[in-house]
């Protein structure tokens, strides 16, 4: 169980991080929020990486503020992944596992011969990371981070950047550690978070607005969300910064937005999704979520 008991850091008088607590188990669990939310803050936090102003996290345990020992137990994935480019990928694993002391010589090779397999770069594995397109780069990052078979895995945007393809397939390296590791996922492509994860934590402003089922979000949306048809006239003379989507069909722009009250007589309740209920909950525009 990774476990965060009122974690919060503070630079001089600001809080980058209010004090938050929260307990996860197995499984992969999206963190969610809008640029500047606090989401690095807390994923360095538990990885070790940042020291605490107040509070502290531990894996079974085990504090973050022990590093020699937690930083064998947790892996962490930057967003931005920076390699020595004329290494292999097979080299620089290798590395990773001497400094994390992962066992005998070849149990270290036999760790990262599974672990080059498990992301799917066999036949990438002895040439230059150098060569390498962006989506095997942050797949070579998912994998430095298995070395020493942490019990936790926390990966910054991931997916940023890459083609859909690239994106389904580290998306299934992150599945398959599901049963096995806790996985925290940061991103903000709300379909990666959606395929993969069960649970979710929302920030904003330093603050966890949300911990809990990723079905849950849609509640902060519920009874308040308006769908209705305009025109293209209509359309253009609204305050378009105001909705949610507006989708052109043969009748005309099919408009979502959320409010109150029916934002025009034609409009009518619609059941909210995730994402709509995600957007409501950052913006300060909340319902009863569940």
């Amino acid at each position: 169980m990774l476990t965060a008991d009122h974690l919060g850091k503070k630079y001089k008088q600001l809080w980058a991080l209010e004090p938050l607590s929260f307990q996860l188990e197995r499984g992969i669990y999206g963190l969610l929020g809008p640029n500047g939310a606090g989401k690095s803050t807390l994923m360095r936090l538990l990885a070790g990486l940042l020291a605490p102003t107040t509070g502290d996290a531990s894996l079974h345990g085990v504090t973050v503020r022990d590093v020699s020992r937690s930083r064998r137990r947790i892996g962490y994935v930057p967003q931005t992944f920076r390699l020595y480019p004329q290494l292999t990928a097979r080299e620089w694993l290798l590395h990773a596992a001497k400094l994390k002391n992962a066992g005998t010589r070849l149990e270290q090779e036999t760790q990262v011969k599974r672990l080059i397999a498990a992301v799917r770069l066999e036949d990438k594995a002895d040439q230059p990371v150098g060569s390498y397109s962006s989506g095997m780069i942050k797949r070579l990052g998912i994998a430095q981070a298995l070395v020493g078979t942490p019990e936790a895995v926390i990966v910054d945007e991931p997916t940023a950047g890459l083609d859909p393809e690239e994106r389904l397939r580290l998306r299934n390296v992150l599945a398959e550690l599901a049963p096995s590791a806790i996985v925290l996922l940061s991103t903000h492509v709300l379909s990666d978070i959606e395929a993969v994860c069960g649970q979710a934590l929302v920030l904003r402003s330093g603050k966890l607005l949300y911990n809990g089922r990723l079905g849950g979000l849609a509640g902060y949306a519920q009874g308040r969300l308006w769908q209705w048809e305009a025109s293209e006239r209509e359309w253009r003379a609204m305050a378009q910064e105001r909705l949610l989507s507006a989708r052109r069909t043969a009748d005309g722009i099919l408009c979502r937005t959320i409010s109150e009250y029916p934002p025009t007589p034609y409009a009518h309740s619609a059941a909210p999704t995730m994402e709509e209920g995600y957007l409501a909950l950052i913006t300060g525009n909340r319902g009863a979520g569940s």
